[in-house]
């Protein structure tokens, strides 16, 4: 909206716009005592009321101070002369001033200054002869202005306060938000640890068993020796693969007792889809590694995955709805894909704390994941590729 960059920009530059106002207040002074014939005296008590204006929001206190002063000199001075003067204006104004920007103590000192102002111009003011209710008039005229300014500004302070911690509050929402995304991020580091843990002491563990059968083989069966070296140096470069990747993303696991159940993998999907099909949700489940081998780390990044997907697809697509879940190996990819056709308009594309901690598995083994509307048909598509020349 323009208005709004508008109020933008003025509020970046407080002080360049009142020095416009105060200037253009002066201008409309002066041409109306130039249309009048005025005196000096109007002109120089015009100037004095209305500068002080131009720092009224950067020292609200000092410029309601000097506009106070000259509107007392002018009416002890020229009150049976000049009286009223349009530069007048400055006294609500420096009231409403420090209503919004001073203190309370001395906003309720420029509103009782201002309510005295009110009462001394009511005493001199209508200057021809005129019944007592006509000064009574003017003084509740010029009252009603003092306190119609004051409250303005109050409101206006109210109003700046409320701005403000709609501001703080937006923060901590912010700062809120961020920890809850980085304590998710941080379990799912501390679950990928536990998996990582549970394959490095496997591969570790085959290490150590072959080659101690290869030492005792060593003499009687060459053979089996060098068949025990072979299976050493792949599980060698299994692990060394899985420390590498997992080095940037491991956090310091607590003591528990690692599962002793093994990890799941793509070998388990078949019943994963089963039991979720026994559950109400269809699934058609679709592997083609086309002879490929996985390493285990890979093939529990895949069941992790399409287990996210699916509970999402509970959770949020809605009753009736199919899944279709595809693992397939093309152009040296792993592509996974986890589809449905609900029709819930309460699911959000974005991804929620459970699908962040499944972009860092897939991340981890240098793959991308994304999570979109379905352009063919109604309902949403997790879609993840991993590279499987890395793993080899």
């Amino acid at each position: 909206m323009v208005d709004e960059r508008v109020a933008v920009w003025l509020r970046a530059r407080t002080a360049h716009a009142d020095a416009v106002i105060v200037i253009a207040l002066i201008t409309v002074c002066f041409l109306a005592g130039a249309l009048v014939d005025a005196g000096a005296d109007y002109f120089a008590f015009s100037v004095a009321l209305l500068v002080p204006l131009t720092w009224r929001r950067r020292w609200p206190e000092w410029s309601a101070a000097v506009v106070a002063v000259v509107a007392l000199v002018q009416w002890a001075t020229v009150q049976a002369t000049t009286g009223a003067l349009p530069a007048d204006i400055a006294v609500p104004l420096a009231v409403y001033t420090l209503a919004a920007y001073a203190d309370r103590r001395a906003s309720r000192a420029g509103l009782v200054v201002g309510l005295a102002g009110a009462a001394l111009g009511g005493w001199s003011w209508p200057q021809l002869p005129m019944p007592v209710s006509a000064h009574v008039l003017v003084g509740v005229s010029l009252a009603g202005a003092v306190v119609a300014a004051w409250l303005g500004g109050a409101w206006q302070r109210a109003r700046r306060g409320e701005f403000e911690a709609l501001a703080r509050q937006t923060a901590l929402l912010e700062r809120e938000q961020e920890q809850r995304t980085r304590l998710a991020v941080l379990s799912e580091r501390n679950r990928i640890a536990r998996d990582i843990h549970d394959i490095l002491a496997h591969s570790l563990a085959v290490i150590v068993a072959q080659s101690d059968g290869g030492r005792y083989a060593a003499l009687a069966e060459p053979r089996r020796a060098v068949e025990a070296l072979a299976a050493i140096g792949d599980q060698g470069r299994t692990a060394l693969a899985e420390t590498r990747r997992a080095i940037g993303i491991l956090r310091e696991d607590d003591r528990d007792e690692p599962d002793p159940a093994p990890a799941p993998g793509i070998s388990d999907l078949t019943r994963l889809a089963d039991d979720l099909s026994d559950a109400g949700l269809p699934v058609d489940l679709t592997v083609d590694l086309a002879g490929q081998p996985l390493d285990t780390g890979v093939s529990l990044v895949v069941y992790r995955l399409v287990q996210e997907g699916l509970t999402n697809i509970v959770k949020h697509a809605g009753a009736g709805a199919r899944a279709e879940v595809s693992v397939r190996v093309d152009d040296a990819c792993l592509q996974v894909s986890v589809r449905d056709d609900g029709h819930s308009e309460g699911r959000s594309d974005r991804a929620g704390y459970g699908l962040v901690g499944m972009r860092e598995r897939v991340a981890a083994y240098g793959g991308s994941m994304e999570l979109s509307r379905r352009s063919d048909s109604a309902g949403h598509l997790l879609q993840a590729r991993i590279p499987l020349a890395v793993h080899r």
